[in-house]
């Protein structure tokens, strides 16, 4: 995981999962919102991710990427079967107000500014961002320069759709 800037108190990471087996132990285990980036091509690895970042009690899910809904709903179901695997186990009733949020956003640049800014946890403070990048081409880049335009007031489009910009 490597520190790419901060963003008020959050410090933001960038992972990039592909061909970097060691990323899975890196990740914090308390306190931390994560952005993924995934597109099509990306499908399978999205699924043992969404495991690994559940296992480490991520706060909250952004998710971006041509793949952002897919994602979001593989947390969602993945935050619904823990939580009947609870019931089954404890027979109590699950407490929703303890799970990760989710959410999709078609423009990358929105999505990211809200991960690093507003997306919080009523129990815990959130004070970091891991960004992990699926894709095959990179975000990497974009990130460092959405950290800066954030630092100095820079608000996000209002445009429904704009993708990533690849470093490669």
């Amino acid at each position: 995981m490597e520190l790419i800037g901060r963003i008020n108190r959050r410090k933001v990471y960038y992972v990039q999962i592909r061909n970097n087996s060691e990323w899975k132990s890196s990740l914090p285990k308390v306190d931390w919102v994560v952005f993924t980036i995934a597109n099509k091509e990306d499908e399978e690895l999205v699924p043992p991710a969404v495991k690994i970042c559940m296992d480490n009690n991520v706060s909250y899910n952004c998710s971006a990427g041509t793949l952002a809904h897919w994602t979001e709903q593989y947390f969602d179901e993945e935050i619904t079967g823990r939580a009947f695997d609870y019931e089954m186990r404890t027979k109590k009733e699950f407490d929703y107000e303890l799970s990760p949020v989710t959410t999709a956003h078609q423009n990358f640049s929105e999505g990211f500014w809200f991960a690093s800014t507003l997306a919080h946890d009523p129990h815990n403070e959130i004070d970091k961002v891991v960004c992990l990048d699926f894709t095959q081409r990179k975000v990497k880049k974009h990130l460092t320069e959405l950290i800066e335009k954030i630092n100095n007031s820079w608000l996000p489009s209002d445009d429904e759709i704009e993708l990533a910009q690849y470093d490669k």
